[in-house]
């Protein structure tokens, strides 16, 4: 079992190899330390290639690696806009899988032949990506439903690119300071967790489940429902929804329904997802948005979810705010109380930075603002200055774009900053309104009332003692060790100073007296002795000195 794993391994390094040699990356081979693995007379080019050359390598890769594309085009804090651009263009399609696989796949989920499970199911399939393929199908009461259905043996080729990865991650890591800054392992890491997700259909399950609540209560916006009895991790049966792809709209009218208030409704749910409910579709593409011929929005494909945690979801509302009241400083503060900063941070100078990015914006009309481009250029100032922020803001940047370019297709006078002002408001309310935040009241009152209760005995404690004598108070004192050091070079050079002094009157009586052995030109030879060991420190001194004006 280990000797297989490990040729597929070697196998798989050669063909990485070998196709990044192919686009003119072979240097990259060799910063990966896969160098060896490349033929002999293959020529290594110092120069990357253009982005279009890595969207190429990753669909030659194969799924593992259009799923890291596809995630990579979500974080411009890490990768330059030429690529995000490229890389947004990766499709998850690859070949069809033949239908007799189907088949056995569906039928060992179950355990039964598949007539018993539809009384229809289309051979042909609707969509190939590449982890899995989607067929129509009819249930046996004749509702219409779609079938997804993973690609056999795709866990095992994810799980060999998974281990390829990390390998690779931690040996970039180890030789190169940026991929440390980068975090190049926890990015590894967060992928892994993600295609996994993917790979589990029951969690996307979950997560249609789980949106459809979200949004219970918003008009028009349908999600399908979830077969449960024909699901499983690697089947995944849903409500069918006869609908056409958002964009198509502008193009192909539907009677009784306004575009513009389509564009409206469709922002409105996004920004109630993220900033009432912090839970929404990560993934609305055209593709993943229909609309109905009675005017519903339907949100399909829920596998890539967000989710912003109270904290961060606070953070979202405070950074929209600032941006509203042009208050820079503000937004600098609240990126680093969400963040992580690897290095002391010059706040002035970061939020003069973020005030330059934002001035741009400032002077244009509100409707020209573009909030999912403004998300990710304070996402690249803050990278600057190595704060890492959580990633839901990197998905949320690529979310309010791909939001606003569907509605400005759908209305070119979309006012996105409009619709976003009326969810502050909204959001703050229901802040203060929700179940967490009264906990949290709660909680405070407890924690209050527990530290009076408890104070007369901490303080009895406390005194008892300092009375018997046992009371230890430590100390930390910081930026005082140059300060020390710097007395402790005075004070040695009083000292050679003092011994200069010394040897020199020292010399001069013994000289003066005339007492003792005579050396050359009649003079006492411990004299001698003394002025030349006074010369000598006297240098030692002169020098030191020296030196350290130099490094003033």
């Amino acid at each position: 079992m280990l000797m297989q794993k490990s040729r597929r391994h070697l196998q798989r390094y050669r063909q990485i190899a070998r196709i990044l040699a192919k686009h003119g990356w072979g240097w990259m081979a060799g910063r990966l330390g896969l160098a060896d693995y490349l033929a002999k007379t293959t020529h290594v080019q110092e120069k990357a290639g253009a982005p279009e050359h890595v969207r190429e390598i990753l669909e030659e890769l194969g799924p593992t690696f259009v799923k890291l594309g596809q995630i990579l085009s979500t974080r411009p804090d890490i990768v330059p806009e030429a690529y995000i651009v490229e890389l947004s263009k990766l499709q998850d399609t690859t070949p069809t899988v033949p239908f007799e696989e189907i088949r056995k796949t569906i039928e060992s989920e179950f355990g039964v032949p598949l007539e018993s499970l539809f009384s229809e199911f289309n051979i042909e399939p609707l969509a190939a990506a590449s982890l899995g393929q989607v067929h129509c199908a009819k249930l046996a009461d004749g509702t219409q439903v779609i079938v997804k259905v993973q690609r056999p043996r795709i866990r095992e080729v994810v799980e060999t690119d998974l281990e390829i990865m990390y390998g690779r991650a931690r040996f970039v890591e180890q030789h190169w300071e940026r991929a440390r800054t980068y975090g190049i392992v926890d990015i590894v890491d967060e992928f892994a967790m993600t295609i996994r997700e993917e790979l589990d259909y029951t969690r996307e399950a979950r997560n249609t489940d789980r949106l459809r609540e979200t949004i219970a209560d918003e008009h028009k916006i349908h999600v399908p429902l979830v077969y449960w009895q024909l699901t499983t991790p690697s089947v995944l049966t849903l409500q069918a929804i006869d609908g056409i792809k958002i964009t198509d709209v502008p193009s192909h009218p539907i009677p009784g329904v306004d575009n513009v208030e389509i564009a409206r409704r469709f922002a409105s749910t996004f920004l109630e997802q993220v900033f009432v409910h912090g839970y929404f579709h990560a993934d609305p593409h055209p593709g993943n948005v229909l609309v109905t011929k009675d005017g519903e929005i339907a949100l399909v494909d829920c596998g890539q979810v967000g989710r912003l945690d109270p904290e961060n979801r606070t953070g979202a509302i405070r950074m929209l705010m600032a941006f509203e009241q042009q208050d820079s400083k503000v937004l600098a503060e609240e990126i680093l109380n969400l963040g992580i900063a690897q290095e002391e941070i010059d706040i002035r100078r970061f939020s003069l930075d973020l005030g330059k990015v934002l001035r741009s914006f400032y002077g244009a009309p509100s409707r020209s603002v573009n909030m999912g481009k403004l998300l990710s250029r304070v996402l690249n100032v803050s990278t600057s200055y190595k704060i890492r922020l959580p990633v839901s803001f990197a998905v949320l940047g690529k979310v309010f774009t791909n939001v606003e370019g569907i509605c400005r297709q759908l209305d070119p006078n979309f006012n996105f900053t409009e619709v976003a002002r009326g969810y502050v408001g909204k959001a703050v309310r229901s802040e203060l309104r929700s179940e967490d935040s009264i906990t949290e009241i709660f909680r405070a009152l407890i924690a209050a009332r527990n530290f009076l209760f408890n104070l007369p005995e901490h303080l009895d404690r406390l005194i008892r003692k300092a009375i018997e004598g046992s009371l230890r108070v430590e100390f930390k004192h910081q930026g005082l060790e140059d300060v020390s050091r710097s007395f402790e070079s005075g004070a040695n050079r009083v000292a050679i100073a003092l011994i200069v002094a010394g040897a020199i009157v020292g010399s001069s009586l013994v000289v003066t007296a005339g007492k003792g052995p005579v050396s050359i030109y009649g003079l006492p030879t411990l004299g001698i002795l003394g002025y030349v060991v006074a010369l000598v420190f006297g240098i030692w001194l002169i020098i030191s000195i020296m030196k350290t004006g130099k490094h003033k």
